[in-house]
């Protein structure tokens, strides 16, 4: 039972109550009873308006909540003409007032946060307060996506923090700090972890930065500019020491006939060292040198089956099994000669991989395959080699690193320039279910 039904019914029992009184009395009363009945009707009129009156703030207060619980903040109330009424109406109206402003500050703010998010290269995502992922934007998708292999074109959100945690250990980063991250494919991303305050608590977000570029045109400055400059005075140093060496060979008929086989063998010995290590410096010098592609139409298919046959002799006298699963005619636009080299240079680390990690009992293999999906044409070369540790996962594609005794680093050096050259997505990762490595490039 409402206050306004309690004091409506309090004041018609009163009134009834008096009324009754009246009648019992009425012999007593005689002609005043009539006047008494006026008055009872006039004090229960009169009790009725005030109740009403005073109850009509809570009437206000009522409408009031109402229009909040439904958010309409543009409507207003009228002046009454009542000087304590009004006062509550105009606070009222100015607190509606304030409402509608914030809320319309707060509707601009959040399209220009939305504008951001849609618009910027950086990729950003939004944990709620129990670290799941609320919100991401494109960019981050894009960032994300194609690290996880997990792409997808719905609107929803199509990764989890968990399964992004897996990948970039986004959950061992820890508060305002960033962490330099390489993916499988040689992204270099930029990710660092924040926080804000909402309403009352805190929440965490991401910010992704993709490097790659940046890193590799600064890296690409530097080593070119320090090949050049070794390159230049490697060669200029050999080409008179070797000149000098091949015009001390003429004086060796003046020595005795026993010292001139040692002189000469030696001499020789100094001329092919000075050889050997003018062909280490070429094989820096071909990464500066290595020219823009020259595309057009040719047939991949037929492009690997020959490098096949090309390196089955070699395989076969290591007690390797080259297979191939090979889809006819499938062709791209691309430079062939430097396809071939990043083809080549795979097929090579494949051989030398298995061969770091080769067991009598065991039957090693190499598998091409190029097959078409949807629109790109996707090569992968799998091998049973050593596979990649953890250790030197991210290092793989930094210049000049090597694992190999004798090698310069150069290998997936050049692959990563004529790849990034072509546009080309790659990646190069263990196998899921068996033991080596997997070299994927995406065709398109």
């Amino acid at each position: 039972m409402t206050l306004k039904t309690k004091l409506y019914t309090v004041s018609l029992l009163l009134h009834g109550l008096l009324l009754s009184l009246g009648i019992i009395f009425r012999a007593e009363l005689g002609l005043w009873l009539i006047g008494v009945e006026i008055l009872l009707v006039v004090s229960m009129l009169t009790f009725l308006w005030l109740i009403r009156k005073s109850l009509q703030p809570l009437e206000y207060i009522k409408i009031f909540s109402t229009m909040l619980k439904e958010k309409d903040f543009t409507s207003r109330f009228s002046s009454l003409n009542q000087p304590d009424l009004d006062g509550l109406i105009e606070q009222f109206n100015i607190m509606l007032d304030r409402l509608h402003k914030e809320r319309l500050s707060i509707s601009e703010r959040k399209h220009v946060f939305e504008k951001l998010m849609a618009e910027s290269p950086i990729g950003v995502v939004l944990l709620d307060y129990n670290n799941n992922i609320s919100d991401c934007n494109q960019s981050s998708k894009r960032l994300l996506e194609n690290a996880i292999e997990q792409p997808s074109d719905s609107v929803e959100i199509p990764f989890t923090f968990k399964r992004l945690s897996q990948f970039f250990e986004l959950d061992k980063i820890a508060f305002n700090q960033q962490q330099l991250i390489t993916t499988d494919e040689g992204q270099r991303l930029k990710i660092g972890h924040y926080r804000f305050r909402d309403r009352g608590f805190e929440r965490s977000f991401f910010l992704i930065q993709e490097l790659t570029q940046d890193i590799l045109k600064s890296q690409k400055d530097a080593y070119e500019k320090l090949i050049r400059l070794m390159s230049h005075e490697v060669n200029n140093t050999i080409a008179s020491t070797n000149s000098l060496l091949e015009s001390c060979l003429f004086f060796k008929d003046e020595l005795s006939v026993a010292n001139q086989k040692d002189f000469e063998k030696a001499i020789n010995v100094v001329i092919d060292r000075s050889a050997g290590l003018n062909q280490f410096m070429q094989g820096y010098a071909n990464i500066v040198k290595l020219p823009q592609p020259i595309k057009s139409d040719f047939n991949l298919s037929q492009l690997i089956e020959n490098l096949a046959i090309l390196y089955y002799s070699q395989c076969h006298k290591k007690g390797i099994v080259l297979e191939t699963v090979l889809e006819k005619d499938l062709r791209v636009v691309a430079d062939p000669h430097l396809i071939e080299q990043v083809l080549v240079n795979i097929i090579k680390n494949a051989i030398e991989a298995i061969d770091a990690n080769k067991e009598a009992k065991r039957e090693e293999r190499i598998l091409l395959i190029l097959e078409q999906k949807a629109n790109t044409i996707r090569f992968e070369i799998k091998d049973s080699g050593c596979g990649i540790s953890d250790e030197l996962k991210h290092q793989l594609f930094t210049p000049f690193f090597t694992t190999k005794a004798m090698g310069q680093g150069v290998g997936l050096m050049l692959i990563d320039e004529i790849l990034n050259a072509h546009k080309f997505p790659y990646k190069l990762a263990n196998n899921i279910s068996d033991d080596g490595a997997c070299f994927r490039i995406s065709f398109r």
